[in-house]
């Protein structure tokens, strides 16, 4: 859900899934879609590294299976939420390289591309 007393100056975007969270929340909680590659629950220092205040438009996605914005933005298997629709910055490379060890492939947030 949006972060609750959240203003856009108070917002990280995550740098893997792009959802907007304060940093508080992103210590206490991690991110919902990310934790297992991010690590971020508990650490200021890895939210942020892991996420970015410089981010473009937000979009308020409560279903995210139905929403072509979802599926353009490749968010549409990612929990309900705000998300930033453009991320400035990179993960660590720990981060990117756990997304492919996993079997995925790390595509940096601050690029639209053709679907």
């Amino acid at each position: 859900m949006p972060p609750k007393g959240g203003r856009q100056a108070n917002l990280r975007a995550c740098l893997i899934c792009s959802l907007l969270q304060t940093p508080k929340e992103f210590v206490d909680y991690g991110c919902p879609n990310c934790e297992d590659v991010c690590d971020m629950r508990g650490s200021m220092e890895r939210v942020v590294d892991c996420t970015s205040t410089i981010y473009d438009g937000m979009i308020a996605m409560m279903e995210p299976e139905e929403s072509w914005v979802a599926r353009w933005q490749r968010i549409n298997k990612k929990r309900r939420g705000l998300y930033a629709v453009r991320v400035t910055g990179r993960p660590p490379q720990d981060v990117v390289d756990a997304i492919e060890a996993r079997g995925g492939l790390y595509r940096p947030r601050d690029a639209v591309e053709e679907l």
